[in-house]
């Protein structure tokens, strides 16, 4: 029988998270016939080798350098057929109920092409992972506390109410995201230019542009301790934060919003490190500024 769901997890060095992460997939999959790819970007600490001992169904697939998280998604997604295809951070795990409500939001609703669930962190609180797409403004804007309608914020708040799903959320993290196939198919794969950060933005944007939905199914959850498989120090993840977004205005609203987005992100950090009056945020400010010089440099330069 063909799977119904092919579940891609992408892996880079959290052997021990990926196994709880993988043994939390085949539980939730039970009722469901579900088919799991772990894609290995070239892990150090034994990773590929524990899975293939541990959880021998997995389809594994090693690769010989750190490719990122959408180039690898995309090498499983070729290989999977199953009508929807869940993505999951390998620092993530699934509660019992959630493939089957994830399933459940995409059949109900079928002009969804990518379905999200709640995501709880590492202390037990409720992750805002529902966002209106970037503009040259909206994160400077709530970066500087300034209040502004729920249409005109970087982050949104879902309806979340029990039973239904929100399909008017504009995108949603990839860290536990449900794709309809038929919908990739017709927006293209993850974008290989953004090494990590703002694939899902990305995908999600090309999907409502064709009139797909993405929606919020709070009936489903995910436990997300978030940052696990960094290989990166934290000015280079910063810089690769930064460098995303920048490449996101670019592709999808050109320069004219890349430069004030930029403009707007420089005052508003600026600010924020002149005026903080504690250390520990006046450093944080100086670091987002001097990593956001960096990535707008380097963009360029590619």
């Amino acid at each position: 029988m063909d799977p119904q769901v092919d579940v891609v997890v992408v892996s880079y060095n959290t052997k021990d998270l990926l196994l709880e992460c993988l043994a939390s997939v085949f539980e939730s999959a039970r009722s469901r016939n579900a088919r799991v790819v772990v894609v290995d970007n070239a892990s150090e600490d034994g990773s590929l080798e524990a899975v293939r001992r541990v959880f021998p169904q997995t389809i594994a697939i090693s690769n010989t350098i750190n490719a990122g998280f959408g180039r690898a998604c995309n090498q499983a997604i070729r290989i999977s057929n199953s009508p929807f295809i869940l993505l999951l951070n390998s620092d993530a795990r699934v509660t019992a109920e959630a493939l089957d409500a994830l399933n459940d939001c995409l059949e109900r609703n079928p002009r969804c092409g990518a379905a999200g669930c709640r995501l709880i962190n590492a202390k037990g609180v409720e992750e805002t992972i529902t966002r209106n797409f970037l503009t040259p403004l909206n994160q400077a804007l709530e970066l500087a506390g300034i209040g502004l309608g729920s249409t005109l914020r970087r982050t949104r708040l879902p309806n979340a109410d029990s039973g239904r799903a929100d399909c008017a959320v504009e995108w949603i993290s990839g860290a536990c995201l449900m794709l309809r196939r038929a919908a990739i198919e017709e927006a293209g794969l993850f974008d290989e230019q953004f090494f990590m950060y703002s694939e899902d933005e990305d995908l999600c944007f090309r999907l409502r542009e064709l009139g797909w939905s993405v929606c919020y199914c709070s009936e489903a959850t995910a436990i997300h301790l978030g940052g696990a498989s960094s290989s990166l120090n934290k000015e280079e993840s910063l810089q690769q934060f930064y460098r995303s977004q920048i490449l996101f205005l670019l592709k999808h609203r050109g320069r004219r919003s890349a430069v004030p987005f930029a403009v707007s992100m420089k005052i508003v950090l600026g600010l924020k490190r002149l005026l903080s009056r504690s250390g520990a945020k006046r450093d944080a400010a100086s670091a987002h500024l001097k990593a956001f010089g960096k990535a707008w440099r380097n963009t360029w330069k590619d």
